[in-house]
Parts: structure tokens; C-alpha cells; sequence
């Protein structure tokens, strides 16, 4: 983040995109059964007050049916049926779930309660497809809200119950997060919107095919955050206990030494980053802990080169530091790619800037290298000669070098997003007691966001 300091990095501002306030009527019916949408919210027809019931007659919800999510479907033992996708009723955000047979209603899906200030906007996609590999055919739907200007995709899968189903009986905590509705017409569905916050905090709710094929990470990432390490206090609470580990005495490299909390890899694990940079060649190091399933503190592993500067995150000048992100989806699993800018002295008359990013892989916090820029001053006068190159030694311009981060990730599809952090001195927590620790260690995981 040296760079940042010297230099003088371009801010990069978001503009998201806001609700809007006309209701749009919803397109033709479709045939096909996955369907995405990028238009606005359906048509509402105003209808009285009803619940649907298995048999009921279709007629008290027609005015309310959004015709292109709506689909004939083979779906298991429950036949030939159609699966159906009804808009709110007035002065609500939920929309309701059905199959209907022969104009008869024979099965409502789990209920969806939305927060009450958010707005239903669309029905952005249906799929059906095997979530959890259980041979059963399940129901991806990605929802659009709004609020205060803000729109997202929430979503929601049915998971159709399976008598083998023992996820509940290896992990009795998610049990509480189960939302069922029974039926004896046929095999019934149920929401586990544990899976489902999974999702959305890996931000895999931008199309429905983000949503398969991830399962075994789901169960695994169960695993991960199984007994101490389910709840971000208590890891904390090891943190502050085991500083003695990480908050150490070091001999170079020490103009700056601060540490942060955040999330990196948003799988529910914190990541404890303790960073310190100086000396005349400007060198910066990096240590990343968490806490393992034992709730021991862990060390993780990196990639970076033992005698070179290693990327840190840190700001130079003040305790806060803005990081640009881009997450992707790799084989079903999200990488997030945060983007460093370091300073290096290579000799009196020669600096290195070096653009890479960070990413935290199978718990090894990997660098990957984008692009360089050197500057060297020589003869009487001191001129300056700078150069420009990416990691496999193409040239490249100057606006080049500075777009390189945003165009390298682009070509990958990658999302943008921006990440907050908040520093402390090391030294500072040293003599604190486990209370003042545990404080200040929470002090800076609160203030760490993501968007």
C-alpha cells in the first residue's frame, strides 16, 4: 500500500443502482425452464386476502401468477406438475411458491419472509437442478429486492426431503435454520437458510449457475466452522489470548507494525493479519492467522518469496486503508482477489512498484503477480526513467500499468467490490489485559466491511 502514499492512487467510486418506483409489467411466458431477467418488477394484480391450501382452486391467485416463471416440470414422484410463481399480495414483499395439478393447488413451498423495509422487485431466475447431489431434483430461485436504492438477488433453494437426508443428525445446530412444509400429497421440500447466507456471503447470487456445484464446499466449510471456531467471539476471544504468538518483538522493518481483523475469504473464519514495513529499502511483511476447527491459533501458509518485500495491506499514513476486491467463481468455489500496491528500494537511484493481488486459497494466502513499474534516476541531473511491464515482461504503457489490476480481472468476469480496514499498533495490545485485548481486537473486526 506504499504506493498509495507516494504516488497517489486513483479513487475508484461506486454508483449502485436504485429501486425503481414504476411497476413494469413482466414479459411474455416462457417455455424454457431456466429463465434470468434484467427487467423490472411484475405486475401486481390488487386481490383479497387469502391463503392457499392444498386443493384449493386456482382462480383466488390467477390475477397474481408471474406466467414466465412458471413451468411444467417432471418432478420426481410428484409427476407431471406445474410449478408456480405468484407475485405479493398488496402491502407484502413475499412472493409465494406452488405446484398446482389440474387447477388444483397440491403443495405450497416453504414460506420466504423478507426484511419488512426491503421491496420485492423481480423473480430473477428459476432452475431446476440436484443442489445437494441426493439424486432428487431441487428449486433455485434468485429473488430481487431494493431498498434505499440499493437492489440485490436473495436466494432461496428447495431442497426435496430425502429419508437418507442425515445432514441434520452430523450438524444438530443447523437444525434451528431448517424451514419445512409438510405434506402427505408427496415428498415435501425444505429451506436451509444457513446454505442459502452461504451463498450470499460468497456474493455467488449473481446468476443461478453460481449456485451448483457447491455443495461439497458448503459441507466442508460446516466442517470448518464446527465447535470453537462457529462463533467470530470466541475467536477472537483466542486471538487475544495467544497474542503473545503474534505480537512479538522484531528487529527490522519496524516504522510501522499494526495488526487488523477481517474476513478475507468470507467463510465465516477470521483472519488476524499483522503487518510491518520500513528500513531503507521500504520492505513490508505480512503474518496471517486464524483459528482451526480445534480452536487452536493457526499460521497460514503463503506463496510469497523469502528475500523480497511481501504485499501488505496496510495504509502508510493513516490507521484506516481501502482495498479494491474482485471476487470470481472458480469451479463453483469464490476467490476474492484483494488488489496491493507495494514500494520497493532496489538501490539509491532505483525503485520498484509492484501491482499484485491477495487471495486466501485452501488456507494458503496466494500472490499472484500482475505488473510493475520501475523507476531509475540517473546522470547529472538525476532525470528519471520509468518503465512499465507486466509479470511475463510485456511492455505496457503507463495507463496500461494503472488499469492493469481492473482489465486482468475483468477478462475473467470478475465482480468489483471495495474493502475497509482498520489498524491498530501492535504495541498497543502488548500489556493490555485479555479484556482490553479481546476490545481492541473487536474494535477493528467492527470496523472491517466488504461492498
Amino acid at each position: 500500500m506504499k504506493k498509495n502514499i507516494l504516488f497517489g492512487l486513483i479513487i475508484l467510486s461506486f454508483v449502485l443502482a436504485g429501486c425503481k418506483q414504476d411497476v413494469k409489467e413482466e414479459k411474455e411466458a416462457s417455455t424454457e425452464v431456466t429463465k434470468e431477467l434484467s427487467g423490472g418488477q411484475e405486475e401486481v394484480t390488487e386481490t383479497p386476502e387469502h391463503t392457499e391450501i392444498p386443493g384449493q382452486n386456482t382462480q383466488s391467485f390467477k390475477g397474481r401468477v408471474i406466467e414466465n416463471q412458471t413451468f411444467e416440470i417432471q418432478l420426481n414422484d410428484w409427476g407431471m406438475v406445474t410449478f408456480t410463481s405468484v407475485a405479493p399480495e398488496e402491502n407484502s414483499n413475499d412472493p409465494e411458491f406452488l405446484l398446482v395439478k389440474n387447477d388444483k393447488v397440491i403443495y405450497e413451498f416453504p414460506e420466504i419472509k423478507a426484511d419488512a423495509s426491503d421491496s420485492f422487485k423481480q423473480i430473477s431466475g428459476v432452475k431446476f437442478s440436484d443442489v445437494n447431489m441426493d439424486g432428487k431434483k431441487d428449486v433455485l430461485l434468485l429473488l430481487q429486492y431494493c431498498n434505499d436504492g440499493d437492489s440485490w438477488n436473495m436466494p432461496v433453494i428447495f431442497l426435496q426431503e430425502n429419508p437418507d437426508n442425515m445432514m441434520y443428525l452430523d450438524y444438530p445446530n443447523l437444525e434451528s435454520y431448517k424451514v419445512e412444509a409438510k405434506t402427505e400429497n408427496g415428498t415435501p421440500f425444505y429451506r436451509d437458510t444457513f446454505f442459502e447466507e452461504f451463498l450470499g456471503k460468497q456474493h455467488l447470487t449473481e446468476k443461478l449457475s453460481d449456485m451448483e456445484g457447491v455443495w461439497t464446499d458448503y459441507v466442508e466449510y460446516l466442517d470448518s466452522i464446527s465447535g470453537a471456531t462457529m462463533d467470530i467471539q470466541k475467536q477472537i476471544e483466542v486471538f487475544a489470548q495467544n497474542r503473545d504468538k503474534w505480537a512479538t518483538d522484531i528487529d527490522f522493518a519496524d516504522e510501522q507494525y499494526k495488526f487488523t481483523l477481517a474476513d478475507l475469504d468470507m467463510d465465516g473464519q477470521v483472519e488476524l493479519l499483522v503487518s510491518h514495513s520500513g528500513g531503507t529499502g521500504f520492505f513490508s511483511y505480512t503474518s496471517f492467522y486464524n483459528v482451526d476447527k480445534d480452536g487452536k491459533l493457526k499460521e497460514l501458509n503463503t506463496t510469497f518469496s523469502e528475500y523480497e518485500s511481501q504485499p501488505d495491506l496496510m495504509d502508510q499514513v493513516s490507521d484506516e486503508s481501502d482495498v479494491m476486491v474482485y471476487s470470481n467463481i472458480i469451479n463453483g468455489k469464490g476467490y476474492y482477489n484483494y488488489i496491493v500496491y507495494d514500494l520497493m528500494k532496489e538501490s539509491p537511484s532505483s525503485y520498484v512498484y509492484r501491482v499484485s493481488s491477495l487471495a486466501i486459497v485452501d488456507d494458503v494466502v496466494t500472490e499472484t503477480k500482475l505488473a510493475v513499474e520501475y523507476e531509475t534516476y540517473d546522470g547529472p541531473d538525476y532525470a528519471a526513467t520509468v518503465s512499465y511491464k507486466d509479470y511475463t515482461g510485456a511492455e505496457l504503457t503507463e495507463e496500461e500499468y494503472y488499469a492493469y489490476a481492473a482489465a486482468y480481472y475483468d477478462a475473467q468476469n470478475a465482480a468489483e467490490h471495495q474493502a475497509h480496514f482498520q489498524w491498530k499498533d501492535v504495541s498497543d495490545i502488548v500489556n493490555a489485559s485479555d479484556e482490553e485485548a479481546v476490545q481492541m481486537l473487536t474494535e477493528v473486526y467492527n470496523a472491517y466491511s466488504f461492498d
